[in-house]
C-alpha cells in the first residue's frame, strides 16, 4: 500500500477509537500524537478548517467549566477536574480540520470493533484466572472483578451498545452470508457480556437499544402482531438471564426494594443512619443530596468543592459511614449542576440536544447512538469524571460531526 497522507490520517484515526480503549493509561499519548497528525495535515492543505457551530458550542463548555473553578477551596481538585476536560477542546479542534479526501468508514469500525472484542476476550481470561484464584468464586466473573482491569463496567457497557449497533446494521445489510452470521453471533456474545458487567443502567439500555433496532427492523417487515410477539420474547429472556445470575437478580430485587422505601418516606429514608451503604441504596441518598446543594447554591458550589459539599450534606443527613465514602453524585447531570448551577448544566443539556439534532439532520444514525448512550447513562453514573466517558463519547461526537462528510462509505443505518 502506498504511504501518503490520507492513508497515515485513516490508519491513525483507526487505531486511536480502539487504542486509547486497550491502553487507557496511554490515552493522552494517543490524542496527542493524533492532534500532530492533523496539524500535519493542515498545514499542508491536505485537512481543510471548517467552522462548526456544534463543535464550537462543545469547545466553549471547558471556559465556562474552568471559569467555575476560580472559587475552589482545593485548587489541586480543581485543577485536575479542569484538566480531564481537555477533550471538550482537543476534540472539537482536531475534527473541525475537514479531509479533502474521503475516508472508509467501515476500517474505522473494524477498528473500534477489533479493540472492543480483543479487551473483552482479555477480560474474559482475566475473570477466569481470578474466579480460579478465590477457589472458585463466581462473584470474580462479574462487575468490576470482570472489567476493572480495563474500565468501570457500566463505561464497557456502553462501548458494548455501540459495538452491538454497528453489527446489526452489518446484519442487516450484509456484504456476504458470512458477515451476516458473524454480526448475528457478536450481537449475541456483547448481549450476554452485559451480564457479567452487571451495570442496571448498561443492561437497561441494551434492552432498550435491541427493542427499537428489532423492534424496527420487525415492524417494517412483519407488521405489528409479530413485532408484540418479539417484544414478549424478548423480555422473557431477559428476565430469565437475570433470574439465572444471582448477584444481578439481588441486584434488580434490591433496587427495587430502595425505591419502594424512599418514595414511602424520602425524609426517613436519607436521614437515619444505616450501616454500610451501597449502590443504588446509596444513589438515592446521594441524588437528594445533591437536588438540595442544587437548590441552597443556583450558580453552583465551584469545581473542586463538590467533595466537600456532598460530605457536608450527607453529614448533615446523619450518614456518617456514606460521608467517608467521599462519593459524587453517581448521576452526571447532578455532578454539572452543583458544580457550575444551572448555566453549567443547561448548557450541557444544549451540547446533547445539539448532537442529537446534527445526528438525525444528517442521518448519523452512531452520532444518535453515542449521545443516547451518554445521556442515559449519566442518569445514573457521573459519566464525565472518568476518562473512559469523555474521550468515548467526545471522541464519537465530534467525529461524525464534524468530518462526517468525509466518509465514503455511508451503509444504510436503522
Amino acid at each position: 500500500m502506498k504511504l501518503n497522507y490520507p492513508s497515515i490520517y485513516e490508519w491513525s484515526l483507526t487505531a486511536l477509537v480502539g487504542a486509547w480503549m486497550l491502553l487507557p493509561g496511554l490515552t493522552g499519548l494517543f490524542c496527542i500524537l493524533f492532534f500532530l497528525i492533523v496539524l500535519y495535515g493542515a498545514l499542508s492543505k491536505n485537512l481543510s478548517f471548517h467552522l462548526n457551530g456544534v463543535l464550537v458550542g462543545i469547545a466553549l463548555f471547558l471556559p465556562l467549566y474552568a471559569l467555575y473553578a476560580t472559587n475552589s477551596m482545593d485548587p489541586n481538585a480543581a485543577m485536575f477536574g479542569i484538566e480531564k476536560k481537555l477533550s471538550f477542546v482537543l476534540f472539537p479542534l482536531v475534527f473541525s480540520f475537514v479531509p479533502t479526501f474521503s475516508l472508509n468508514k467501515r476500517r474505522i469500525e473494524h477498528g473500534f470493533l477489533f479493540a472492543l472484542f480483543l479487551m473483552l476476550f482479555a477480560c474474559y481470561l482475566g475473570a477466569f484466572f481470578n474466579y480460579e484464584e478465590h477457589n472458585y468464586n463466581t462473584a470474580y466473573l462479574f462487575s468490576s472483578h470482570f472489567s476493572g482491569l480495563f474500565h468501570h463496567p457500566t463505561y464497557v457497557s456502553v462501548f458494548c451498545a455501540l459495538g452491538i449497533y454497528v453489527l446489526f446494521n452489518r446484519w442487516q445489510y450484509p456484504r456476504s452470508m458470512r458477515e451476516h452470521l458473524i454480526s448475528a453471533i457478536g450481537i449475541l456474545f456483547l448481549l450476554y457480556t452485559h451480564f457479567h458487567l452487571e451495570s442496571l443502567s448498561g443492561l437497561l439500555f441494551a434492552m432498550l437499544l435491541m427493542a427499537f433496532l428489532i423492534g424496527h427492523w420487525v415492524l417494517k417487515r412483519k407488521g405489528w402482531k409479530t413485532l408484540v410477539g418479539f417484544l414478549s420474547s424478548g423480555l422473557l429472556m431477559v428476565s430469565l438471564g437475570v433470574f439465572l445470575v444471582p448477584s444481578l437478580k439481588s441486584n434488580v430485587s434490591d433496587s427495587v426494594s430502595f425505591a419502594s422505601n424512599y418514595v414511602k418516606d424520602p425524609h426517613a429514608y436519607t436521614h437515619i443512619p444505616r450501616g454500610e451503604i451501597r449502590g443504588n441504596d446509596a444513589r438515592l441518598i446521594l441524588w437528594t443530596a445533591s437536588a438540595e446543594l442544587l437548590k441552597e447554591h443556583p450558580n453552583g458550589v465551584g469545581v473542586g468543592n463538590l467533595p466537600m459539599a456532598i460530605e457536608a450534606k450527607l453529614l448533615e443527613y446523619g450518614q456518617v459511614n456514606l460521608a467517608k465514602e467521599h462519593l459524587n453524585p453517581h448521576n452526571q447531570f447532578f455532578h454539572t449542576a452543583v458544580e457550575t448551577g444551572w448555566i453549567g448544566m443547561l448548557w450541557l443539556l444544549v451540547i446533547l440536544i445539539s448532537m442529537l439534532w446534527f445526528g438525525r439532520k444528517h442521518k448519523q444514525g452512531i452520532l444518535i447512538l453515542v449521545v443516547c448512550a451518554f445521556a442515559f447513562n449519566s442518569l445514573f453514573e457521573s459519566m464525565l469524571e472518568r476518562q473512559s466517558g469523555i474521550v468515548f463519547w467526545l471522541l464519537w461526537s465530534c467525529m461524525f460531526i464534524g468530518i462526517y462528510s468525509a466518509f465514503k462509505n455511508q451503509p444504510n443505518e436503522a
